[in-house]
């Protein structure tokens, strides 16, 4: 019988070399979510409250409101406290404090849902944000509001009567360190319409105020002690005295900021095309803004929503997790935990400080830890 003759040097280096090459293929692909992608299995806790129920993050916690009491849950699901309100509520929060409001009354919430105010108040209340250090509440008819800044116990540190008058007041927001407040109005009289942006220290004297076109403006991002103002059109960039940083806009016309973030000096922006969405509402592309970047990215299927957490996207479809990061050029698949496997996702309503994500299925609302 013949002998198989030996494999030669340099044979078996060129294999050893094929097999290190297939090996390193196979974990870059595994990297790239091609084999069903993934990470550790995950887990959802299933939420008592409704999707139709103003579900809200706070923090590390998940609020609602069932059009009488305004509950806080953990991401787990057990019940944190309670706090009536009676019917026709409404709240808006930052992570650690509440402003609620029916009617004239309003009331200030801290996180252990305790009240640190609850008075009727001169006039309606037409919505309130809070900061770190205060609350601005808006008072008055649609047109010719007025504007009180209270401090946390309730206390009026600052008014604005007159710098509205004859307009609307869109929204408005704290920044640097709580200390500023920044308003959009928009003429209602003029020719043609025009928005505003009001930028001032509270409880000191003086205001800066610039014209802002005709585009409506629908939301302010501060980083960097810088003002992102996004609108219809274009993002431009002002300084807290509302002077115009650059002279170059970025163009977004077509595109609808739906989350952000601060990352260092820069604020991390995501849209998605305003017009895009199926008529279900999923999309299938997203574009990034950050810094010097500007970056697109297409979704493996249509997903119901995306969000920003540390220094990556995640996108929610029916039955997957996408997750890239921002130097990423694909998304890793990641499966939804058995929890939701029959009940197809159909809404994105939130990211909380700890990373987990508020997912609806129908009405039915799950808390999921992200990877």
């Amino acid at each position: 019988m013949q002998r198989a003759s030996a494999p030669q040097p340099g044979s078996r280096r060129r294999l050893i070399l094929i097999a290190a090459a297939v090996i390193l293929l196979l974990l870059v692909l595994a990297r790239l979510g091609v084999f069903g992608g993934g990470s550790k299995p995950l887990s959802a806790a299933h939420l008592r409250c409704m999707a139709s129920q103003s579900v809200t993050p706070f923090g590390s916690n998940v609020l609602y409101y069932d059009d009488m009491t305004l509950y806080c849950l953990s991401a787990n699901g057990g019940e944190r406290w309670s706090y009536t309100l009676g019917n026709n509520a409404s709240f808006s929060c930052s992570d650690s404090m509440i402003a609620a409001w029916t009617g004239t009354q309003l009331h200030l919430i801290d996180r252990n849902g305790h009240s640190t105010y609850n008075e009727n108040l001169s006039d309606v209340i037409q919505f309130a944000r809070v900061g770190s250090k205060y609350v601005a509440v808006v008072l008055g008819g649609d047109i010719s509001p007025s504007l009180v800044i209270k401090d946390m116990q309730g206390t009026s540190v600052d008014n604005e009567t007159n710098a509205y008058r004859d307009m609307i007041l869109l929204d408005l927001g704290f920044f640097s360190d709580g200390d500023y407040l920044w308003t959009t109005a928009m003429d209602v009289y003029g020719s043609v319409p025009d928005t505003s942006l009001n930028t001032f220290r509270v409880n000191l004297s003086g205001s800066y105020g610039i014209s802002l076109g005709q585009n409506l403006v629908y939301a302010v991002v501060y980083a960097g002690q810088k003002l992102n103002i996004i609108s219809t059109r274009q993002l431009r960039q002002y300084n807290n005295q509302g002077k115009l940083e650059s002279t170059e806009p970025v163009l977004v016309y077509g595109w609808q900021l739906i989350d952000s973030r601060v990352a260092g000096n820069d604020a991390m922006l995501l849209f998605t095309p305003s017009r895009q969405a199926d008529e279900y509402g999923r999309i299938s592309q997203l574009r990034l803004l950050y810094g010097k970047t500007d970056k697109r990215y297409s979704l493996p299927s249509p997903c119901v929503g995306a969000a920003l957490y540390g220094n990556r996207i995640y996108a929610f479809s029916q039955d997957m997790i996408y997750r890239a990061n921002i130097s990423d050029r694909r998304f890793t698949p990641i499966s939804l935990p058995g929890e939701l496997n029959s009940s197809p996702v159909t809404g994105y309503l939130g990211m909380l400080s700890n990373g987990t994500a508020l997912l609806a299925c129908e009405n039915d609302v799950y808390a999921v830890a992200l990877p």
